[in-house]
C-alpha cells in the first residue's frame, strides 16, 4: 500500500480509499504517459505530454454541481496537478475526473488530445464529499458518462 491509499480525507481535500488503485499507463512512440489519481482532487502524471486538460466538479455552497475542463499546461518528468492549487477552493469537492493529454502540436481543444484517462475512483471520491456534507440539503447528483472505458485515445 502506498502513501495515498486507505487515507482518510477531509472536506477539502477527500480522498478515496480504493484498495485496487494503480497507476493507468500508455505507450506512446516517445515513451509512457502515466496516470495516477493519488487523490480525489490531484493526479500525478509522468512522462512527457505537450498540454494536459484537466475535468473536475464540486459543488457551491447550495449543492449545485459546477464543472471545469481546462488546460493546465504540460508535463515532462513527473507532475502532481491539485485542481484547488490551479483553479482555487471549492465549498465541496472538487473531484478530478479525467485528464486529456496532448502529445503533439495542434489545437488544444476537449476531445481532440492523444489520450483520455478517467479517474477510476470518482465514486468512492462522490461519497467522500457526501460524508462530510452537513447541510440539510442534498448534494447535486453529478452527471458522468460511465458508457466509455477507463482510457481513450485518438491514434
Amino acid at each position: 500500500m502506498d502513501e495515498h491509499e486507505g487515507a482518510v480525507g477531509t472536506a477539502a481535500t477527500p480522498t478515496a480509499t480504493d484498495e485496487d488503485h494503480h497507476p493507468t499507463q500508455i505507450e506512446f512512440a516517445d515513451g509512457p504517459i502515466i496516470a495516477e489519481f493519488v487523490h480525489c482532487d490531484t493526479v500525478r502524471v509522468t512522462g512527457s505530454a505537450s498540454e494536459l486538460i484537466l475535468s473536475l466538479f464540486w459543488w457551491d455552497e447550495n449543492g449545485q454541481i459546477g464543472t471545469i475542463s481546462e488546460p493546465v499546461g504540460s508535463v515532462d518528468g513527473e507532475r502532481d496537478i491539485s485542481a484547488t492549487d490551479e483553479f482555487g477552493e471549492f465549498a465541496y469537492g472538487p473531484i478530478v475526473t479525467g485528464l486529456e493529454c496532448f502529445t503533439g502540436d495542434g489545437p488544444v481543444v476537449p476531445g481532440a488530445g492523444a489520450v483520455d484517462i478517467t479517474n477510476p475512483t470518482v465514486d468512492a471520491c462522490i461519497a467522500a464529499v457526501r460524508s462530510e456534507y452537513d447541510e440539510p440539503e442534498e448534494l447535486e447528483a453529478p452527471a458522468i458518462d460511465r458508457s466509455s472505458s477507463a482510457v481513450g485515445t485518438s491514434e
